[in-house]
């Protein structure tokens, strides 16, 4: 079982934001009548100012009535049609950074469904949802919103300045000195909110965990009187959140504003030079009040590239974060040129096993076991033996990391996997049931199947007895995780299913460890005809199932050191008879 784990230190900003451009360029018809829209807008924004001008110079200095109606028309002309254009530019932008953001959560799925079993077990459930919810909405906002809008304030920041250095150069240079600290003032926020936006995004993964954890285990909490701690847990969560957060409101707070007050330094030049240059004759009326218009204008887009500076940190600390890790966790491998299962029963052989978790030791040293088509083999052992370790490497949720694992004759890693899944039936001790009417349940592996089948698959495991006396019997909503069924209904369930899937190689892990011991005996006479034709390893610390089995296996650190016919192999002095004998004693 290799190791995947992978330290989501955020990829760095240019790698980031390349790989974000790749993805918004599949939107590019979108995106470049986008930019058009954004030229068009910077265009007439730039018109309105002159268009002041010409009303003050030709119609209110020489007073001149007749001009001042159709100015003022054509300005409200200008200004509907800005309107019209800015409302069809942010309609398109906004459906390229959804698109964004739904690909990117369709890539992270599909990558979150390929990844081994290892991945899970070493990464908190809340850090994974977090990916593919709290850390895309930054990314919508800076692809939907801030590249565009970027542009379009560039855009305003270049015409403006041709425009003012056409008018009146010296008076443009006066008004341009303190721009330069826009720039410097803008690098030195990207510098200092990067960071903290990353660490945001990560402790509000932690804060999802936490979440999680208390709601999915509220029963254990509250059964235990945990909930002062779990509040504990929780508010030291929504702490860090919160004290980050802070941190980077406090640096917004220090550098946003100046990003506006430089700004409102340049008009206060213009109105000290340049009303001078209007009292001297040197400038007219219009032109003065172009200048003012136009930097009143900019304003906002000065004002902008703090706002998408600080968009743009967050969305790259967000994406590093997923693209680290549909980049660097590599998915459970498919082979180049797979090979198809055999027709029929399969055999099932393990060939010098070896397992290994990655955070601890061997759990499986050299397992031998060869077990015939149509066989039931029981595998035994006390807890910590490897009983699912070993169940687990016949579906490839762990790859052995020495030996084979051979199906029907073929290395398993040879198989495709939804082959090789499609032909191994898994049930777990503790089942995942959805939160859809039984009959979903039953066929979700097999949605297709006959109902006659799944009726006969109920009844072989137990679920017929219990499913008519349901409100609306296998139409009944089970709720969350079978939250509505018992423990041992949901494994009676898990176990149809199984069945329903038709499966050639079923692996049963504990399957009946919450079923009482009368309907035990039901379900294992109803068992064997269930699974005829079908190869089937159970994993058990029950006599009553093993009973069922044509062959048992014990398993005792990592090794086999019994294995033979399950009365044979309690009648004598081993391991077997060992676990099993006080259950002889008290029958």
């Amino acid at each position: 079982m290799s190791r995947n784990r992978f330290d989501p230190a955020d990829l760095t900003l240019w790698p980031t934001m390349r790989r974000l451009l790749r993805l918004w360029r599949g939107e590019w018809r979108l995106a470049a009548f986008g930019f058009v829209c954004a030229l068009a807008f910077t265009g007439l924004s730039l018109t309105i100012p002159k268009l002041i001008q010409y009303v003050i110079d030709d119609a209110v200095v020489p007073r001149d009535r007749g001009k001042l109606l159709p100015y003022l028309a054509l300005i409200l002309l200008v200004a509907s049609a800005r309107f019209f254009v800015n409302y069809v530019r942010r309609f398109a932008t906004a459906r390229i950074g959804i698109r964004v953001e739904a690909r990117m959560r369709e890539l992270l799925y599909d990558a979150y469904l390929r990844y081994p079993r290892a991945f899970y077990d070493h990464h908190p459930t809340g850090q994974v949802l977090s990916r593919a919810t709290n850390d895309l909405y930054p990314i919508r906002y800076f692809i939907g919103w801030g590249l565009v809008q970027g542009a379009q304030s560039a855009m305003m920041i270049v015409g403006a300045a041709v425009i003012l250095v056409a008018v009146s150069p010296p008076l443009a240079l006066a008004s341009g000195v303190a721009m330069p600290f826009v720039g410097l003032l803008a690098y030195a926020f990207a510098r200092r909110v990067h960071p903290l936006s990353r660490e945001v995004q990560e402790r509000k993964g932690d804060l999802t965990e936490a979440t999680g954890e208390a709601v999915v285990g509220m029963e254990m909490v509250q059964a235990f009187g945990r909930e002062d701690d779990v509040q504990t847990r929780f508010g030291g969560h929504a702490g860090s959140v919160r004290d980050v957060s802070v941190q980077q409101a406090d640096v917004e707070a220090r550098f946003l504003p100046g990003l506006i007050f430089v700004p409102t330094l340049a008009i206060a030049t213009v109105l000290l030079v340049g009303g001078r240059q209007v009292a001297r004759g040197e400038m007219t009326s219009g032109e003065f009040a172009l200048f003012i218009t136009l930097l009143l204008q900019l304003v906002w887009p000065l004002e902008a590239l703090g706002w998408i500076t600080n968009v743009g940190q967050r969305a790259v600390a967000s994406a590093g974060r997923s693209f680290a890790w549909l980049e660097g966790i590599p998915a459970l491998p498919e082979p180049e040129n797979p090979r198809r299962l055999p027709d029929g029963p399969l055999d099932v052989r393990f060939e010098s096993v070896h397992a290994r978790y990655p955070t601890g030791g061997t759990v499986l040293k050299g397992v031998d076991l060869a077990i015939e088509r149509g066989q039931i083999v029981a595998v035994c052992g006390s807890t910590g033996a490897g009983k699912t370790t070993l169940l687990n490497l016949l579906p490839r949720f762990y790859d052995a990391t020495e030996g084979r694992v051979l199906v029907g004759g073929v290395d398993v890693r040879d198989v495709r996997l939804a082959d090789l899944r499609s032909a191994v039936g898994l049930v777990t001790q503790r089942p995942i049931l959805f939160s859809v009417p039984l009959r979903e349940n039953l066929t979700a592996a097999r949605p297709d199947a006959p109902w006659h089948e799944v009726l006969a698959a109920c009844h072989a495991a137990g679920v017929s007895g219990f499913a008519e006396e349901l409100p609306d019997g296998y139409d009944t909503l089970i709720g969350e995780r079978g939250v509505n069924l018992s423990g041992g209904q949901r494994q009676r369930v898990a176990l149809a299913r199984a069945l329903v899937a038709g499966a050639r190689v079923l692996v049963l892990d504990d399957p009946m460890s919450a079923v009482d011991t009368q309907t035990e005996r039901l379900l294992v006479d109803n068992l064997r005809p269930a699974v005829e034709g079908k190869t089937v390893l159970i994993a058990t610390q029950r006599l009553s199932t093993v009973e069922v089995a044509d062959r048992a296996v014990v398993l005792d650190g990592g090794r086999i050191v019994q294995d033979g016919r399950p009365g044979d192999l309690l009648a004598g002095d081993g391991l077997f008879s060992k676990l099993f004998g006080d259950e002889v004693v008290a029958a």
